[in-house]
């Protein structure tokens, strides 16, 4: 059930035993993908240390304290949502060839990308097996594997679009399926499991994808910052890679392709001189401002309040 806010410093009783979760999220998940070889083990103790902010077991467990609050159950589906995102982001690493991760060595870097391949699979299956019995519904768990689904196609319409301009609305495709489906489906999925309705829990399902799309449009613009350190990991890939994001769109929808094949340095000038990073930030405050506005709706509780501040640090961040 879920706990009565009382503000103790700043901090609502909720808010403490959100805290306590996310440690036993960490045992469950250190737990499940426990494995006789050491170098995956090792890997996967390495991973959580580099994603350490555990977005979607808050979002996961938030959701689920509007309901019947099942400590047990809402951990496990909460690291297996996690456990999910770990496997796309070391695919993603390989894919990008990224150094860093949190300011630390990526999984591909220290490992190689033949362990890291193997690393990223053996979670998927994990996640495959924790989902694969009686305590959830078979529904909502073909909305998990459909979320991965369209994980996979955005990737695809990404790749294939390298080095060529994206309209906006295939920019939001890509977004949608790379962060909003995954951010969806936490909300969603947590709050079902806890006998939300219906209703209730579409709309927390509304709420992630908004969130997610905002929180993806920030990232794409992180990446044009200067401060790697600030960042937490390498910056600029997206433009090396040719994966040409929101900032880059808007600075030279109107331009001729000629214009990419000017340096990264010429690039990243124009993009600042052509107000492309005030654009992107201007359609990720409308899509901030939506996911408010269903928050305000939710109906007054604990966990309103703790999803209220969550959003807001989500979207209010310079890393």
């Amino acid at each position: 059930m879920a706990l009565t806010v009382q503000q103790k410093n700043g901090t609502t009783e909720l808010q403490q035993a959100l805290s306590i979760e996310l440690t036993k999220v960490r045992e469950t998940i250190n737990k499940q993908s426990k494995s006789k070889f050491s170098g995956i083990s090792e890997i996967i103790t390495d991973i959580i240390d580099l994603n350490g902010k555990m977005l979607r077991p808050q979002m996961s467990i938030v959701s689920a304290h509007f309901g019947e609050y099942q400590s047990e159950k809402s951990i496990k589906l909460a690291a297996a949502v996690e456990m999910l995102h770990m496997a796309t982001l070391i695919h993603d690493d390989i894919i990008d060839d990224s150094k860093l991760r949190r300011n630390k060595e990526s999984i591909q870097s220290k490992y190689g990308k033949d362990m890291a391949v193997y690393a990223g699979d053996y979670l998927l299956s994990k996640v495959m097996g924790m989902l694969n019995n009686n305590d959830y519904d078979g529904e909502h768990m073909q909305k998990i594997a459909k979320a991965i689904e369209h994980i996979c196609e955005s990737e695809l319409l990404q790749f294939h679009s390298k080095f060529q301009f994206m309209t906006v609305k295939n920019y939001l495709r890509v977004v949608s399926g790379k962060t909003a489906a995954l951010f969806a489906v936490s909300m969603y999925a947590g709050a079902y499991e806890s006998k939300c309705s219906e209703r209730l829990s579409n709309l927390l399902g509304r709420i992630g994808y908004e969130l997610g799309i905002a929180f993806q449009i920030i990232d794409d613009i992180l990446d044009f910052s200067d401060d790697q350190a600030l960042v937490g990991k390498s910056t600029h890939n997206d433009l090396k890679k040719g994966y040409y994001t929101l900032p880059v769109i808007y600075s030279f929808q109107r331009e001729d392709a000629s214009v990419l094949q000017k340096s990264e340095v010429e690039l990243l000038e124009l993009v600042k001189k052509k107000k492309g990073l005030e654009k992107a930030r201007a359609l990720a405050q409308k899509y901030t401002n939506r996911a408010y506005r269903k928050i305000d709706a939710l109906p007054d509780c604990d966990a309103k309040l703790v999803l209220s501040e969550l959003a807001r640090q989500l979207l209010d961040r310079k890393y």
